[in-house]
């Protein structure tokens, strides 16, 4: 992860989540996605809202 691809926020091929679900089904709808079309990154430990870096609880 780069601070610049943070700064951009997220897009069709980035996605922020604050930790790691405690059902994972919440997330992979969105790896599926990804494996099915051009790819992209699932960054967990980032405030989708602010872009801030958290301890994110299940990290």
């Amino acid at each position: 992860m780069t601070v610049a691809e943070i700064i951009r926020g997220e897009s069709k091929n980035i996605e922020f989540k604050e930790m790691l679900p405690k059902n994972s089904e919440k997330y992979t709808k969105t790896v599926v996605a990804y494996a099915n079309t051009q790819g992209g990154k699932l960054f967990f430990g980032v405030v989708d809202e602010t872009r801030e870096m958290c301890a994110g609880g299940n990290l």
